[in-house]
């Protein structure tokens, strides 16, 4: 599970973009980082909600 203290955006960029072939300056790592920081923190609250392995995100449609 995500750790938002312990989640370094920075580095996680750093480390995979060369990973996904992407040459990216310090400038667009940085914007990069800074979105994916903003990402971690909106779902911070959500990945915290326990889930059972059978539980349905939303209800399935049957016509």
């Amino acid at each position: 599970m995500l750790d938002p203290d312990r989640f370094d955006p920075a580095a996680y960029v750093a480390a995979t973009a060369p990973a996904m072939g992407l040459a990216l300056d310090a400038g667009r790592q940085a914007r990069v980082a800074a979105a994916l920081a903003l990402v971690a923190r909106i779902a911070t609250p959500a990945l915290r909600l326990p889930l059972t392995e059978t539980a349905e995100p939303a209800p399935v449609y049957r016509p």
